[in-house]
């Protein structure tokens, strides 16, 4: 039991480090929110389809994007069959 619960805990704390993309210089105004992205077989096929900024920032300009699996997308992840990661992003008024 002792074996199964360190192994668990470890597979829980493995491979959470955060993708970041930054867009240009930080400005820091800017509105920000999350998008959960659906994947399945170990996260080899998407389910969701590919994240579009043009689309979720509309007539504005994406600053920063993070990729990250959180508490959440691990509570929601079956094996293997399905692996849910949070995409956060900022967006801004274009810097002119």
């Amino acid at each position: 039991m002792r074996t199964l619960l360190i192994l668990l805990t470890t597979t829980l704390v493995c491979g959470c480090a955060p993708m970041n993309f930054v867009n240009g210089p930080v400005v820091g105004d800017t509105v920000k929110r999350e998008h959960w992205h659906h994947l399945t077989a170990a996260g080899l096929i998407e389910l969701s389809e590919p994240f579009n900024m043009d689309y979720y920032c509309d007539d504005k300009e994406w600053e920063k994007v993070s990729v990250v699996l959180t508490a959440p997308n691990v509570l929601a992840s079956v094996s293997v069959l399905y692996s849910p990661w949070s995409i956060d992003y900022e967006c801004r008024n274009p810097i002119e």
